[in-house]
């Protein structure tokens, strides 16, 4: 497998990063999941332009002049021989002093590296999968800018572990304020009476590309669309659920904790936004 390192593509045995990047030591940097479809990166502009975004948040500068990203992520592509998959861009703070202050790092540390996509199997895409709420709290936008996608994962670790052990698909999380927030690598929808409802960015959640462009579809297909702040309760009596991720895109939830939701059948409204994202997928390369 061949990997983007700073300025030159190695391969993977050959891609080493410094035990002094503040990548390692501290969980200082930030990093992007893209599509590849078709051999074409999907939503590039979206990702691109959270990925400015994150580096603006945590004043991380890029190298000048920025990396040509779509150059970039095209000779990968090549390189690999890639058709379906998903490709990493990690950007940390690079190597610098040893203590909190980050005075002293000259250059960012840039890593670009393919993966594949989720491996699930045909029932849980057209049934659905389980989640748990966990005890674990999604970290305030006080404590940490939770919307952005930083290297600092340690919460997500955590929610995820108990995920683990409650034998679920993944484990949501609730903010602070105990509202729905999301899961730990996705955002999560629900259906109720026909009204499709999200917990808002102001819940302390990362603003997800896949998430965004499944408001502005449900949005033109006339769905009646809420962001707002939700219980736990709300979602317990919800009709129908589903994630959304880069990686799986719009993945239907069958169960919360032990709770059954309604699979996505024919006429489901999990169903026509499955079926709206796939039809925007393809026509967008």
């Amino acid at each position: 497998m061949w990997v983007y390192l700073n300025n030159q593509f190695v391969e993977d045995d050959q891609a080493k990063v410094s035990i002094f990047d503040r990548g390692f030591l501290f969980g200082d940097g930030i990093f992007e999941t893209l599509r590849i479809y078709k051999g074409q990166p999907l939503f590039l502009d979206r990702h691109l332009q959270r990925l400015h975004h994150s580096c603006e948040a945590l004043a991380l500068i890029l190298s000048t002049p920025e990396p040509a990203w779509e150059m970039l992520l095209h000779e990968l592509v090549e390189r690999n021989h890639l058709e379906h998959a998903l490709v990493r861009i990690t950007i940390s703070r690079g190597v610098g002093g040893l203590g909190p202050d980050p005075t002293g790092c000259l250059a960012p540390t840039i890593v670009i590296f393919p993966r594949p996509l989720p491996q699930l199997t045909k029932d849980q895409r057209e049934q659905g999968v389980s989640i748990a709420i966990v005890n674990t709290r999604r970290q305030p936008s006080c404590a940490l800018p939770t919307q952005v996608k930083s290297l600092n994962y340690l919460n997500n670790i955590l929610a995820k572990q108990e995920a683990v052990k409650a034998q679920a698909f993944d484990g949501l999380m609730l903010n602070t304020d105990g509202h729905l927030a999301e899961c730990t690598t996705s955002n999560i929808f629900f259906v109720k009476d026909q009204c499709l409802y999200t917990p808002s960015l102001q819940c302390g959640i990362l603003p997800g590309i896949t998430r965004e462009i499944v408001l502005e579809l449900a949005t033109a297909k006339g769905m009646v669309v809420q962001e707002g702040t939700y219980e736990p309760k709300d979602l317990l009596d919800a009709d129908e659920g589903f994630l959304t991720n880069t990686g799986f895109g719009i993945l239907p939830v069958s169960k919360i904790d032990s709770r059954q939701l309604k699979s996505a059948k024919q006429g489901t409204e999990t169903q026509i936004i499955q079926l709206l994202y796939e039809s925007h997928i393809a026509k967008s390369c």
